[in-house]
C-alpha cells in the first residue's frame, strides 16, 4: 500500500474515532478484527475502551458504548483493510490508542483473530497492551 494512502486512511480514522467519543475523553482504545470469507464476505468486529477527565475514569459501558456508531469509521477501516489486501499485507486485527493530546499509536496484528472468535482474554490482553502504550 502506498506509505501516503495508507497515512491518509489512518489520520481519516482517527478522526472519526475522536469525533465519536464523549465531550470529556482522555484516552481512547479501540481494536477492530477483519478477516475475508469465501462464503459470507468480509467478517468484523471491533470494540473500544474509553477514560473521561484527567482523573482517567473508565466509561461506564451500562450506559452505552464509549463511542457513537460511524458509519465514516467504519468505511475508512474497510478501505485500509481492503488496499492493505491488495497489496499483500493482510492484517487480521489493527488496534490504536490516542490520548487527549492527539497522539496516537497504531499496531497491526497479523495472526488470530480473537475477537471474532470469542477468546476474551486473548482480546483482553490485546486491549490492555494497547492501553499501556500511551
Amino acid at each position: 500500500m502506498n506509505f501516503l494512502k495508507k497515512s491518509e486512511l489512518l489520520n481519516i480514522f482517527v478522526n472519526e474515532i475522536i469525533y465519536s467519543a464523549p465531550a470529556n475523553w482522555s484516552k481512547i482504545v479501540y481494536y477492530t478484527e477483519r478477516l475475508r470469507d469465501e462464503e459470507i464476505g468480509l467478517r468484523n468486529k471491533d470494540i473500544a475502551r474509553c477514560w473521561l477527565g484527567n482523573e482517567k475514569i473508565p466509561h461506564n459501558n451500562s450506559k452505552g458504548p464509549p463511542l457513537r456508531s460511524s458509519v465514516e469509521l467504519f468505511d475508512a477501516v474497510d478501505e485500509l483493510f481492503i488496499d492493505s489486501e491488495k497489496n499483500k499485507d493482510i492484517w487480521t486485527g489493527f488496534g490504536v490508542v490516542i490520548n487527549h493530546n492527539g497522539k496516537y499509536i497504531t499496531n497491526f496484528y497479523y495472526q488470530d483473530t480473537p475477537l471474532l472468535d470469542n477468546k476474551d482474554e486473548e482480546y483482553r490482553a490485546r486491549l490492555d497492551a494497547l492501553a499501556e502504550m500511551i
